[in-house]
């Protein structure tokens, strides 16, 4: 039997998604401070739970120059910039085409006018833990009322600084790409989007707790 990948690679990446409606988010935005980003914590806060939260499991592919970028932190050159509160997206696009090892941006990323794609910045620095096995990094991002409206089908990472439609106006290095069919976002919701990224799942021996 012929391996894939994302099991050679022994890294599995989950991605949640949380849904709020437009009334949530007209609620909670009358309720912070003018032009705060609404995220998890704040909802939270709030006591408003999303209306529906969606994680699929397993579902992503850590492409080349996502490899050259974890390499080149032990022997190699180091990527720059690195993933940093002002230096990580998340993009989210519209094809359901699997992911490719080859790829360097979303399927859905068209380019500097795209409709079908955006990449938003992280709400803040990503999550390293490697106190326990398997040690992850988390992503998250928060996807306001007037942006990424139309069907969540394929997420990925990268380093670019600011939000944009596309990885190739303000992008950076492109870490990853998954399949995710989440939905329709319409125009006024919030949906928050979190990849957690699981590193050392053995291929052949050896256990992870």
């Amino acid at each position: 039997m012929t391996l894939g990948l994302a099991e050679v690679a022994g890294i599995h990446t989950n991605f949640t998604v949380r849904k709020y409606d437009e009334e949530m988010a007209r609620w909670a935005m009358d309720r912070v401070r003018p032009g705060e980003e609404l995220t998890d914590a704040i909802f939270r806060d709030l006591g408003i739970a999303p209306y529906e939260e969606k994680t699929d499991f397993d579902c992503n592919l850590v492409v080349q120059n996502g490899w050259v970028a974890l390499l080149g932190g032990v022997a190699g050159t180091t990527m720059s910039p690195k993933f940093g509160a002002a230096n990580g997206r998340i993009g989210v696009g519209t094809s359901a085409t699997a992911a490719a090892y080859s790829q360097t941006t979303l399927v859905g990323d068209t380019g500097a006018a795209s409709t079908t794609s955006y990449f938003k910045l992280v709400s803040g620095a990503p999550a390293i833990s490697t106190g326990s096995s398997p040690p992850t990094l988390v992503f998250t991002a928060a996807f306001g009322g007037a942006v990424a409206n139309f069907a969540w089908a394929e997420f990925g990472s990268d380093a670019g600084t600011a939000d944009s439609v596309s990885n190739a106006t303000t992008g950076g290095t492109f870490f990853n790409r998954g399949v995710s069919a989440q939905g329709t976002k319409a125009s006024g919701q919030v949906w928050t989007a979190t990849e957690t990224l699981q590193f050392g799942f053995p291929s052949g021996s050896g256990t992870v707790s």
